[in-house]
């Protein structure tokens, strides 16, 4: 580690690198400096992006086991309806294909 990077307190810092210092951590912080040191290569996707997925499992499973239907459900999510068909019939592809027989 960078002898000056050793030294580094929250104080010195200002700005966003302080703030993201503040959020995870001095340590975990220097971390990140040390790996990507400038690069622009960091990227934080935003919360909704990541958990969509998750979002959608929940939806396609009140659609198929809650037994809510699509008006309510987008309503619960708020998406529109047209969306909220989107993912059930997506969701449906992806449980059609895990559960299909794999050919020798």
């Amino acid at each position: 580690m960078d002898k000056f990077l050793d030294e580094l307190t929250i104080e010195d810092l200002k700005g966003e690198a302080r703030e993201l210092a503040e959020t995870i951590g001095l340590d975990a912080f220097k971390r990140l400096v040390q790996a990507y040191n400038g690069t622009g290569r960091l990227y934080i996707p935003q919360l909704s992006r990541i958990t969509a997925p998750i979002r959608d499992r929940h939806i396609y499973e009140d659609h198929k086991h809650g037994g809510l239907d699509v008006p309510k459900l987008a309503l619960k999510y708020a998406l529109t309806d047209a969306y909220t068909r989107q993912i059930i019939k997506e969701r449906e592809r992806i449980e059609k294909r895990a559960v299909r027989p794999v050919s020798k």
